[in-house]
């Protein structure tokens, strides 16, 4: 759970307090349109509503649902509102919550070898199948049993393979295949699914999680075959861009599924879902990485404003030089102010090479052993 307390309106004494609150929900109680607005734009175009960033929904603001919100979590220009914000403009970052970060440390090395496995997803699947697929390849040694996985009419690719060095399966997803990545950015719907039964509070967005059953039943067979033959129990899951929102999804619906010990580490990732997914994947999948660069552009779509939350825990490359391995291990709120979100603040998270350009080295096709085009 998100550890939230309801809030309760100020404390001004017994009798004041009763009164208040009593007119309060007297207000609340006459039918109001505030949850027919779709956007922050319309629900704050008027002074009776509140937008739930962590919902991605308008409320009245005097409503309990609006009282129990986190403050720097909705907007609102009610006089009686304590909401921190006041605008519709709710950059990312305005919802920052304090979590705590997850135990275990960032492994260097580890992430070095899940990146060049999220590269080979984007390389042809002859080269994938016969591990000949350059670079990334060549610097991923132990690596057998491969299965390439792909649908052909949703333009989705993956792999399964043994990896000996982990004594585990691992999963890899490719990104999108597009010509133009502010494209597919501006083109991403922001509606969302709630699939998982466990959890019937947890919003995934709709499109990453259908990627995901596209090619749910052919990866599951895969890591099946990989586990009884080489005695494996863990599942290793990694992407980039549109393949990393996949692994997160793939790796908690195994783990619910099957019982799989899953973990992930990803790049570029947008965001896969709201806060209840956030919440669930942190019990179920632990041990996850999400890594992000600079002012790549894909990290903050879809926004947070609409309702959607990145999962934690966040390592963030802040320089422009992709060659450079500084890097800083973020709060564990999944969205940290400090870190990736901090280009949000300043409208500056626009960059398709920092999206392409990780820990040293090129994503999206370019260094597999022959030319790909250009992918997210």
């Amino acid at each position: 759970s998100s550890g939230f307390r309801p809030r309760q309106p100020p404390f001004l004494g017994a009798t004041v307090c009763t009164m208040r609150v009593s007119t309060l929900f007297a207000a609340v109680a006459a039918d109001s349109p505030c949850s027919s607005l779709p956007d922050p734009k319309a629900c704050l175009n008027g002074t009776d509503c509140s937008w739930l960033m962590l919902q991605g929904a308008c409320h009245h603001a005097l409503s309990p649902e609006a009282l129990g919100s986190p403050l720097r979590c909705c907007s609102s220009t009610h006089p009686d509102s304590l909401c921190k914000h006041r605008t519709a403009f709710l950059p990312d970052g305005s919802c920052s919550l304090a979590d705590s970060a997850k135990s275990g440390s960032f492994d260097m090395a580890y992430a070095t070898r899940m990146l060049h496995l999220a590269g080979a997803a984007y390389c042809p699947q002859d080269q994938v199948e016969g591990w000949s697929c350059g670079t990334h390849c060549s610097n991923t040694a132990g690596i057998g049993s491969v299965t390439y996985i792909h649908d052909a009419s949703q333009k989705l690719a993956g792999f399964v393979a043994y990896d000996s060095q982990e004594n585990a399966a691992v999963v890899a997803f490719r990104g999108t295949v597009s010509s133009s990545i502010k494209d597919w950015v501006h083109d991403l719907s922001y509606t969302k699914t709630n699939p998982i039964t466990k959890y019937p509070d947890a919003g995934v967005h709709h499109g990453f999680w259908n990627a995901w059953k596209d090619l749910s039943d052919d990866v599951v067979s895969a890591v099946k075959q990989v586990l009884s033959t080489n005695g494996a129990t863990k599942v290793l899951v990694t992407g980039h861009s549109l393949g990393a929102a996949m692994a997160a999804d793939a790796a908690i619906d195994m783990k619910l599924s099957y019982g799989w010990d899953t973990s992930v580490v990803n790049f570029g990732s947008p965001r896969a879902g709201d806060h209840n997914y956030e919440a669930a994947l942190s019990t179920e999948v632990p041990s996850f990485w999400r890594i992000t660069h600079h002012h790549d552009l894909v990290p903050h779509v879809p926004p947070e404003h609409m309702g959607f939350y990145h999962s934690m825990t966040e390592v963030f490359f802040p320089d422009e030089d992709y060659t450079s391995l500084s890097h800083v291990v973020c709060d564990g709120s999944g969205e940290d102010a400090s870190c990736s979100d901090k280009c949000a603040h300043e409208l500056a998270c626009t960059s398709v090479d920092d999206h392409l350009h990780y820990m040293g080295f090129v994503l999206g096709g370019d260094q597999c052993a022959s030319a790909q085009s250009i992918v997210v």
